[in-house]
């Protein structure tokens, strides 16, 4: 689903694949998310397949859904807050859409040696 806008020169689009970077990009910038060439990243199979970020659009409002690794040593609670507060303030400023939430699954945990330990999914 898209949201359209509509102006005297014409309609603007915003795509959920947008919306999904826009995201992404927002919760590699926080402090103890386990982050590989600027992407999340996957901390389960399942994830790698369908990936780390989930929007879901109603009207002109947008559900983010993630599923994220933290590093090691860092404050997992903290960590998917900070992600919370920045994914929400970037989506709604870029996009103009309301955030009714944002999601964070903390399924794995990102070693110094990289190697992640992540929850297994049944």
């Amino acid at each position: 689903m898209e949201k359209i806008d509509k102006h005297t020169a014409g309609s603007i689009r915003v795509s959920e694949e947008v919306i999904i970077k826009i995201a992404e990009t927002a919760a590699c910038e926080i402090e103890g998310a386990a982050v590989v060439n600027n992407h999340l990243l996957p901390p389960s199979t399942l994830s790698k397949f369908r990936g780390p970020v989930r929007v879901k659009i109603n009207g002109e409002a947008a559900a983010i859904k993630f599923d994220i690794s933290v590093l090691d040593g860092y404050n997992a609670v903290k960590v998917a807050e900070n992600i919370q507060s920045s994914v929400k303030s970037a989506v709604q400023n870029m996009t103009g859409f309301t955030v009714t939430k944002v999601d964070v699954n903390i399924s794995g945990v990102r070693f110094k040696d990289d190697s992640a330990v992540g929850a297994s999914n049944s």
